[in-house]
């Protein structure tokens, strides 16, 4: 496994692409686990999938495109 700092400004795209699949994939079984008993908050964690479902969304194009990238700071938004 290749250490972070070793990474290519692809493979970290990448990366946070699977990332924010995953987290897509384990808000959106919170929610349905929840959906029955605890509706509003199984809305939470719907409303956190689309977030994340967001996050991706901008995130391909990146990849895609062969872009130029910009960081950003902790905070920033993208």
């Amino acid at each position: 496994m290749k250490k972070f700092d070793s990474l290519s400004e692809k493979e970290i795209l990448a990366l946070a692409i699977s990332l924010e699949e995953e987290d897509e994939r384990v808000y959106a079984d919170f929610a349905e686990g929840l959906r029955d008993d605890f509706p509003a908050s199984a809305a939470v964690f719907d409303a956190m999938r689309a977030d994340e479902t967001g996050h991706r969304q901008r995130l391909l194009p990146c990849i895609k495109n062969n872009s130029e990238i910009t960081f950003l700071s902790f905070g920033d938004r993208m």
